[in-house]
């Protein structure tokens, strides 16, 4: 995506009342920010989950004072991205991350420090609370350690604690790490000497969809934890409370059908109610080591690419079965819709489903819902 293609979507992200899936829905319909952009009312109107308000609403913005002011600030975000070395990356970009595009309420751009890599789809989240016993430090450092020298990208928060310690074992056995920020990627708060982030930087990636010279304000971290989970194939919860971002991230894993494995800790210890809760209440995998989750993931240990070459191949399709494949997810999504957004007749979507079953790519749940497998 150009430049201002860009600077149209961090525009119309301000919009009040226009969130990401808003967003995401007027970019399946138009399928261009200059159309969107120079829109009628009506058109806009006829986006599902818009309506005339939330229509209007972008009108009256696109037409006052207020969008002089925003593209001031937009101007000043990629001056201060080119002196950060920094990038936006938006949904409608090809190195946009490929299990992160599958959620519903994916971030429509992410600025990013670093680098992403197609390695970086076999990824691991480690995560856990921000004051750990040597217990979880040790089990931390295991943990993260083995994915690393497995060819997992460990993912987690750059928060202090378990946080930290993930990215810094992940490094340390030679590995890459993506660090998901609550706040602008600009200022690395848990960081203040410096002696992580750069690392981070030369062997991985930090990331944030908030705006350059955002504050780390407490309703921006359960939006990052979406993001952490998103990443990843699977969140390891090393030590956890009942409540705390770690749980909030487990949630939002289970929603999004991410594998979620949970190191058991002490019944006497505080810090594992929340970790021996979720594989009591059978919402985690016991991992009792790095071997019983790395397993569940690569069966042929001496291959690290073969797993990137599995999510990249698929059965021989024709361009329509294409089509509608691109537009499924792990998210469920009515066949209603998905003719829809393939501007197919709703009899030749089913018939073309019906071929992505017997492929093995597509499954249908209750109430004609689809998902890919």
């Amino acid at each position: 995506m150009n430049t201002e293609a860009q600077k149209g979507l961090l525009l119309l992200s301000r919009v009040p009342g226009v969130g990401v899936t808003r967003l995401r829905s007027l970019l399946v319909r138009f399928q261009s920010v200059d159309k969107i952009l120079n829109a009628p009312i009506v058109e806009l109107a006829r986006t599902p989950t818009i309506g005339t308000s939330t229509a209007e609403a972008i009108a009256k913005f696109l037409h006052s004072t207020e969008r002089t002011a925003t593209e001031l600030e937009i101007e000043r975000q990629f001056e201060q991205l080119e002196k950060l070395n920094a990038s936006l990356i938006t949904i409608l970009d090809d190195n946009y991350p490929t299990r992160l595009k599958e959620l519903y309420d994916a971030p429509i751009y992410l600025f990013v420090r670093g680098s992403l890599t197609p390695y970086d789809l076999r990824s691991l989240a480690v995560i856990g609370t921000r004051y750990p016993t040597d217990y979880g430090k040790n089990v931390t450092k295991k943990f993260a350690s083995a994915f690393a020298r497995n060819g997992f990208t460990v993912i987690s928060g750059l928060a202090f604690g378990i946080d930290s310690i993930a990215h810094r074992a992940a490094l340390d056995a030679g590995g890459r790490t993506l660090a998901v920020l609550g706040n602008g990627v600009d200022t690395i708060y848990t960081d203040p000497n410096g002696k992580l982030y750069p690392r981070i930087l030369e062997h991985g990636a930090i990331i944030s969809e908030e705006w350059l010279g955002t504050l780390p304000i407490a309703e921006n971290f359960p939006k990052r934890n979406r993001i952490i989970s998103g990443l990843s194939l699977g969140v390891v919860i090393v030590e956890s409370d009942h409540k705390g971002g770690a749980m909030i991230t487990a949630k939002y894993a289970l929603e999004q059908n991410r594998d979620i494995f949970a190191v058991p800790g002490s019944i006497f210890s505080p810090k594992s109610n929340g970790t021996n809760a979720l594989i009591r209440d059978s919402q985690a995998k016991l991992a009792l080591s790095p071997d019983d989750i790395i397993a569940e993931y690569l069966q042929h240990r001496h291959e690290p690419q073969s797993l990137i070459e599995q999510f990249n191949q698929l059965p021989n399709l024709t361009a329509d079965e294409r089509k509608i494949y691109d537009l499924l997810s792990h998210d469920p999504k009515h066949i209603d819709l998905i003719a829809e957004q393939s501007g197919l007749d709703v009899s030749d979507v089913l018939i073309l489903l019906f071929e992505l079953e017997v492929k093995g790519v597509v499954r249908q749940l209750a109430g004609k819902l689809f998902v890919v497998s």
